[in-house]
């Protein structure tokens, strides 16, 4: 995929921004505060239907305004043309339109511009809690597989009801068994296709992570990636996780109705990270942090392209002020080999000598105006001051 224009308004400091991209590398350079993220922020809504730094859309809209809108142009790896439009209106719902349709939901959007994003924002992946990885894994599959994205979002309400009435019961002592037993089979069925999904996602996914591990860090440890379901012993088939899910169901029954909540189901999973034996988020150091973010989320774009057969748009939201000198070579090699189009936001640097790293040609000397197709914003008080 490829973005040729993007044009954004009322978007934190955005009042209205035009931009017309280069097919490899686009850098927005400027202060802190100056309006580079709100843009990668904004080609995440339009290819994931909200920020990719989680936050609603009311803290996006610029404070002055009553309704922001975003207008993207790209052309997938066939050459076809695609656009989104994207419009939300304060305290309101998004209206979304792309090649697909009019008036569509975001879910529906979600998928057909796919993204990677590699933000500071993100550490939690490797650092944080297992509701952090089950994100990850989450977010991949909702790309990958419109059917995943399905389950999950039936999985979510499926549980909020489900809670609804355990806290009424563990309230009033009322409840509608007949109606809780449908919730808990239908939980049942969307949590073994959504664990299946998972196991047999993990299983392709950790090749590529061990292998691009072993690049970033030139195979000095050993790194392990492991999906670990609750309670789940047998992921050999929908069916005998059903069986299992059935069983555990039974036997947190009383539990949950004493307790008033969801005792069991996929949001319980973790995916465990090791290195060198131990678990990442309490051996890791930072250095190994940070390579171990970067080999997740190529890995990331090596799942999708191969699933979607279409090369995802990679968003590198100012995360070389966080790198070594050496991991930003590695980051930039990544790109270079991936043939991806990249957007990356930086803080005033010399941002073209590490840029220069990946622009050798065969005899060894430095081109970038012949290797590489780039253009460098200067962006200034939420405008394009300078290209």
């Amino acid at each position: 995929m490829k973005i040729t224009k993007l044009i954004i308004s009322n978007i934190r400091n955005h009042k209205i921004s035009e931009f017309n991209f280069a097919p490899e590398i686009n850098i927005f350079q400027g202060l802190n505060g100056a309006g580079k993220t709100s843009i990668l922020e904004a080609i995440s809504i339009a290819g994931l239907s909200k920020s990719f730094m989680q936050i609603p859309d009311s803290i996006i809209l610029n404070n002055n305004s009553e309704d922001y809108s975003i207008s993207l142009s790209a052309t997938n790896d066939l050459n076809i043309p695609y656009f989104a439009n994207i419009k939300y209106v304060r305290n309101g719902k998004k209206n979304i339109c792309n090649s697909i349709g009019d008036n569509i939901l975001p879910k529906d959007l979600i998928g057909e511009l796919p993204i990677v994003v590699l933000s500071p924002d993100l550490k939690e992946i490797t650092n944080g809690s297992p509701i952090d990885r089950r994100a990850l894994i989450d977010r991949i599959l909702s790309q990958s597989y419109k059917s995943y994205l399905n389950n999950w979002l039936k999985l979510k309400r499926i549980l909020r009801q489900r809670s609804t009435i355990l806290l009424h019961y563990a309230k009033s002592n009322i409840i509608d068994l007949n109606q809780f037993d449908i919730l808990t089979e239908l939980l049942i069925k969307i949590s073994a296709e959504i664990i299946y999904k998972r196991s047999e996602f993990i299983s392709i996914f950790a090749k590529h992570f061990l292998q691009l591990y072993n690049e970033v860090s030139d195979g000095k440890e050993v790194v392990e990636l492991k999906y670990k379901p609750s309670e789940i012993k047998d992921l050999s088939s929908i069916e005998s996780i059903t069986n299992e899910l059935s069983s555990i169901a039974q036997q947190h029954r009383e539990d949950e109705l004493r307790r008033g909540m969801n005792l069991f189901g996929p949001q319980k999973d973790d995916l465990k990270i090791k290195i060198n034996g131990g678990i990442a988020h309490k051996y890791a150091s930072q250095g190994q942090h940070k390579s171990l973010l970067v080999a997740i989320k190529f890995a990331e774009f090596r799942f999708i392209k191969e699933i979607r057969n279409e090369t995802p748009i990679i968003l590198l939201d100012d995360i070389f002020s966080e790198l070594d000198q050496d991991r930003i070579e590695k980051v930039l090699d990544l790109v270079k080999h991936h043939k991806a189009q990249t957007f990356i936001s930086v803080n005033y640097t010399n941002f073209l000598k590490n840029l220069s790293s990946i622009n050798h040609n065969d005899n060894g000397t430095n081109n970038i105006n012949d290797s590489l197709n780039y253009k460098i914003f200067e962006i200034i008080d939420g405008a394009v001051a300078k290209l």
